[in-house]
């Protein structure tokens, strides 16, 4: 299959499992997963109840009913906290709050224009470094008197509603706000806005600007609020209002269910994989949109007949004999999100490890270059690396603190064309970043903003035998790609009713089992390939080994990569 040199949205589903890739330049950029055990939490809402504050820590642990309690700083603490509580008790909402208003729309926790749901709607500008000003000392102290005037208001067992903005990592439970926001395709609600409407930064014409403002201000009920995003730009009226009222029927039914409500209690959950990626990641330059699912497919298709019409031929529904992402020629892709190294197009490479404080990677030249050479070798290489590192970032969803080891190079120029590339590459990125320019010793600081645990923690399971010190591959990704290579084989294989042993690690053998049909039984049906699932303690879990029961010979190699 060619490869586009737009973007592309494939959306495959295996088994329970649902993967939704971008591509861009026909590489894997991101990657989504979401399995029944562990969907996306980011934008719930919840009714939950205070179980301690912890003044020194300017904080609020909040049970909404995880294993973890939610950690609520606070800063997160909306001034409309009252209104929500007086929602909440004597279904009075006549005070409403209200958010920062200006020509800039607020950062959001992930879009990079604008909130997605369950963003921190707050102003996140920050002053450059100054000698302190008596302004300075007067904000400390009218920050301590807020931050003693929350402590006051929280109180143990009191009622509260939050929204999730990042999901539980580790032992840390999830990262919550009392600012309630519900993001729509064209603009994101604030139930207690105030009647403010701000504008994504993005949209750069004065007179649209002014255009967006007035027409949604003239739509909003009294009391609520909203930030315009970036694709609401030259789109008519009637979209923005459809926009609108589907947006204001959720909170309808949030205010419905808090009135029988008992914390702690979901109220609100975000919307589907599908809908989530569309409303975000649906831009112009996205050409194709592949489905292999056809309920997906009609998903995708609804979405669309309502949002971008004039991009209804773009979706397709994958028709191919070749899984998706193998059809695509992104699989390899997939699962090199496990390998810690990286090879670059020069012969260079890189080296990612995690670390329980940040993610640390090594570029390499990897081939010795004659001294007169070394520099200009240096920094392509460098550059080369730059643009992987950030591709790497993206499509592992690294965040954190992360150190890049660049090659030594003798020119301060060159160390500024690094810069510039990493700077420019991060300009792509949905998440938001901060960079500092390459040290004297050839190392670049990167803090990347971290909403949810990176795709190699989500897709692994903890290594039984190093006790947790690394990662494998999770025993779902190995269950995944035997089905493949069940796809490929009987594809290739004109028999029927070939009689096969599958040997696989007993941790793969587990799941195997415990699904709700019999898998041998499924593959049958699918493949008429009678197998039969053996456990083999010699084999890791991300290894498998199909042998012909006929003459019990070893054909994993000859039908597909192991």
């Amino acid at each position: 299959m060619k490869k586009s040199s737009n973007k592309q949205l494939l959306m495959n589903k295996t088994g329970d499992e649902i993967q939704v890739a971008l591509v861009e330049e026909g590489r894997l950029v991101e990657l989504i997963i979401e399995r029944p055990e562990s969907r996306r939490s980011i934008g719930d809402i919840y009714l939950g109840r205070v179980h301690k504050v912890v003044e020194g820590l300017k904080a609020a642990f909040v049970d909404i009913g995880q294993k973890s309690d939610g950690f609520l700083h606070f800063s997160d603490v909306g001034t409309t906290n009252e209104d929500y509580r007086a929602l909440i008790e004597d279904d009075d909402d006549d005070e409403n709050g209200g958010v920062d208003d200006g020509d800039d729309a607020p950062q959001g926790a992930r879009s990079g224009d604008e909130p997605a749901a369950g963003a921190n709607v707050k102003s996140a500008a920050r002053s450059g470094s100054k000698a302190p000003s008596a302004d300075d000392q007067d904000r400390a102290e009218k920050r301590q008197s807020y931050t003693q005037m929350i402590a006051g208001k929280l109180k143990p067992n009191d009622s509260i509603l939050v929204q999730v903005i990042k999901e539980p990592i580790s032992s840390k439970g999830s990262r919550l706000t009392s600012d309630i926001t519900i993001a729509g395709r064209f603009m994101v609600l604030l139930p207690f806005g105030g009647g403010q409407v701000a504008v994504s930064r993005r949209v750069v014409a004065r007179k649209e600007r002014s255009r967006l403002k007035k027409l949604v201000r003239s739509m909003l009920p009294e009391g609520f609020g909203a930030i315009i995003r970036t694709v609401a730009e030259d789109q008519e009226e009637t979209l923005l209002k459809q926009d609108l009222e589907k947006l204001l029927a959720k909170w309808t039914q949030i205010e419905e269910k808090l009135q029988d409500a008992a914390p702690p209690q979901l109220i609100f959950k975000e919307d589907t994989i599908i809908s989530s990626v569309l409303r975000d990641s649906l831009t112009s330059d996205v050409t194709e949109i592949v489905a292999n699912s056809q309920l997906i497919y009609k998903e995708t298709l609804n979405y669309i007949q309502w949002a971008a019409p004039e991009m209804v031929k773009n979706v397709t529904f994958y028709q191919g004999k070749l899984p998706l992402f193998e059809g695509y020629g992104i699989a390899k892709d997939v699962e090199s999100i496990f390998s810690r190294k990286v090879w670059l197009k020069s012969g260079g490479y890189i080296i990612i490890e995690h670390t329980e404080a940040m993610v640390v990677v090594d570029v390499n030249s990897g081939r010795y270059a004659a001294k007169r050479e070394q520099e200009e070798n240096s920094l392509k290489t460098n550059l080369e690396a730059a643009r992987e590192v950030v591709r790497q970032l993206r499509l592992r969803d690294i965040g954190g603190i992360i150190v890049v080891d660049f090659i030594d190079m003798l020119d301060q120029k060159n160390a500024k064309k690094v810069y510039d590339s990493m700077k420019t590459e991060l300009r792509n990125d949905r998440a938001k970043s901060n960079i500092l320019p390459m040290s004297d010793f050839g190392i670049m600081q990167i803090t990347r903003e971290r909403i949810r645990p990176s795709l190699m923690q989500r897709m692994g399971d903890q290594c039984p035998a190093c006790g947790g010190t690394g990662v494998v591959q999770a025993r779902f990704t190995t269950i995944n790609q035997i089905e493949r290579w069940l796809r490929k084989y009987a594809l290739q294989h004109n028999m029927k009713f070939q009689q096969l042993d599958l040997y696989v690690s007993p941790t793969v053998v587990e799941p195997l089992q415990n699904s709700d049909m019999k898998t041998e039984l499924k593959w049958f049906l699918q493949h008429m390939l009678f197998v039969q699932v053996k456990p083999d303690e010699s084999l890791r879990s991300d290894d498998f080994r199909f042998y012909s029961r006929k003459n019990n010979k070893d054909i994993t190699a000859e039908y597909g990569d192991i």
